[in-house]
């Protein structure tokens, strides 16, 4: 049994995922979490996240609220989170490169937001986002209630541990799908629509030279249809390469059959970038309808 220290007090995303990575790496039976401020109690413990004032791997010391701790190459510092996954990241993914995408879409917009560093501006000042920080913010005790931070802050963990395993699982099953992809398209002739017989998500075509539509298999009330999804300009962005016609926008069943010409259509989404059908004939029509239709 090894004890993890992390503070007393408060908490917030940088060590509730701190303690979350260091419990699964070493076993959730293999840890006693024991959270205080106490300079004795700190040294005592086999591993200190985020306090302590002391970074240093060799003897399991992860805080970074002292002068020295080291800034990535981006300019963002680390916090103890990502002090941790620099360390372990790769071990719990069994992959480097899955490691660096968590790092990415997770640890460095916590380490940034928890050294004060901007990571995001609202684009409406009415419409505020609701972040990271946010989700772990509703773990903390309830005013007025029996609720301490020590006994929040454990499902805080429990919850952040959930979330890793889930993202580290996504990003195996994406690199499965993205090998798949990339073996489709190396094989196909013709890439502006590419058919697959497994559910593709259509922002994993992105970067894929020439590929406008992707048509997939999709499962609805244990019924399987099939999509006809444009592929986006970008991974985060709002614009497609092409789309549906305007005609279709927001019909379903019968009506859009008649407007499309389509036998077996069931629905066109009104932004018109989705269109799904009883067959896979019926959603390639609407491919290449779609790709006729207009081309950035």
């Amino acid at each position: 049994m090894q004890t993890v220290v992390t503070h007393s007090g408060s908490f917030d995303p940088d060590d509730v995922l701190a303690v979350a990575t260091v419990r699964m790496y070493l076993g959730a039976d293999q840890v006693k979490i024991i959270r205080s401020r106490d300079p004795e109690v700190i040294a005592a413990g086999d591993w200190a996240l985020d306090v302590g004032g002391v970074y240093d791997v060799e003897t399991n010391r992860f805080d970074h609220h002292q002068n020295g701790v080291p800034r990535r190459d981006n300019g963002v510092p680390y916090s103890a989170f990502g002090l941790v996954w620099r360390e372990y990241g790769a071990a719990l993914c069994g992959s480097t490169l899955i490691a660096e995408e968590i790092e990415d879409r997770l640890v460095l917009a916590i380490d940034a937001a928890d050294n004060h560093v901007n990571v995001c501006e609202a684009s409406n000042p009415e419409v505020l986002p609701f972040q990271f920080f946010d989700v772990i913010d509703s773990f903390k005790p309830i005013w007025g209630s029996d609720e301490t931070f020590d006994s929040e802050f454990g499902k805080a963990v429990d919850f952040a541990q959930v979330l890793l395993e889930r993202l580290i699982a996504q990003a195996n099953g994406r690199m499965g799908m993205w090998q798949l992809i990339q073996m489709r398209y190396e094989q196909s002739d013709e890439k502006t629509v590419l058919v697959f017989e497994e559910p593709i998500a259509r922002h994993s075509l992105v970067g894929f030279h020439g590929v406008r539509v992707v048509v997939s298999p999709v499962h609805a009330q244990d019924v399987q249809r099939w999509m006809a999804a444009a592929v986006p300009t970008s991974v985060r962005g709002f614009e497609n390469q092409v789309t549906f016609p305007e005609a279709w926008a927001g019909l379903v069943d019968d009506e859009l059959v008649a407007v499309s010409g389509i036998d077996g259509a069931v629905f066109c989404h009104k932004e018109r970038y989705i269109f799904v059908a009883e067959t896979k004939q019926a959603a390639l029509r609407a491919a290449w309808e779609a790709v006729g239709q207009r081309t950035l």
